[in-house]
Parts: C-alpha cells; structure tokens; sequence
C-alpha cells in the first residue's frame, strides 16, 4: 500500500471575463488583430468623437516581401468600419489616428487606414445607477443633520446617499 494521497483541484470561483478572451481570441485572430486589446480600448483610442461611429473590422498583414517587395512598407493596413457622414472627417485626421493606434500598440503596426462606409454596431450601454433607497436617504441625513456649514452638509449628504445606497446593492 502505498502513502499516496488523492490531490484534488481546488476550484475557485473565476469571473466571467476571464473566460470571454478565450472565446474571443479565436475570432479577433481570423480578423487579424494578435489580441482583442485594440478592439476592447478602441473608444479611449480614437475619442469620443468617433468612438460611437467607427469600428476596427480587420487588420491586414502584408505578406513577406521576397526581392521586389523589399521596399513595399511593412506595416498593416487597418480596415475601419465608419458610418455615412463621418467617414470624411475621418480621413483628414487618418495621419493622427493611426499615431493614436500605434501609440496603443507599442509600436509602428499599423501604416495605412482604409474606410469603410458601413453600419457600426452601437456600444453597449452602461449601466445606470438606480436611486438610493427611501432608508439609505434617511440615513445619510441623519448622519450629516450636525454639520451647519450648508454646502458641506449637502455635498455629504449626497456621499451618504450613494454609499449607503451602495452598501444596500451589494
């Protein structure tokens, strides 16, 4: 008989998002981008103007230059989903985006942007806040009714309100 023991795996709870990379990296990879990064971060790299109207579709490696190609530029191209009316104000700052992307990157990846007028899927919401409690208003006046300084009090009291409030969603 031997003294071995039985190791079990401890299963520990894992969130959601650690599992949505592996679904996802697949499908970014067939599109050409190495990591689902620039898409997940795409609105803060392009800004809130054209966060809601462009999307990146693909990114278009070149092949390997033999002799002919040695001085084709190496960089991808990057297909840019953009919605009618905005493609225009988009090429004029074609030079600044892709400094944007590369700057994202870490390195020079990207040379060359083509537009594409097409439907851009819309961003998901974010979630609101609902409103504190009937209770949780209560207790933040309460617990600020001393203070006589007003604006003191006021900004306090709506802390109160989302924190309490806050404790009571989770």
């Amino acid at each position: 008989m031997s003294d071995e023991r039985r190791t079990t795996k401890r299963r520990d709870a894992a969130a959601v998002g650690s599992f949505v990379g592996g679904v996802i990296e697949p499908l970014c990879a067939k599109r050409g981008f190495a990591t689902a990064d620039l898409i997940a971060a795409w609105a803060d790299v392009v800004g809130p103007r054209y966060a809601r109207s462009t999307q990146p579709d693909k990114l278009i490696w070149p092949r390997a230059a033999g002799a002919e190609g040695a001085n084709r530029p190496r960089g991808a191209t990057l297909v840019i989903r953009v919605d009618a009316g905005m493609a225009i104000y988009l090429q004029h700052e074609t030079a600044v985006l892709i400094e944007r992307i590369n700057g994202f990157l870490g390195f020079g990846a990207v040379t060359t942007l083509k537009i594409v007028q097409a439907p851009v899927a819309p961003p998901v919401p974010d979630r609101k806040k609902s409103a504190p409690s009937p209770a949780a208003v209560v207790k933040a006046s309460a617990a600020v009714a001393d203070i006589e300084s007003d604006g003191l009090r006021d900004a306090l009291e709506r802390l109160g309100r989302g924190v309490f409030g806050e404790v009571e969603r989770s």
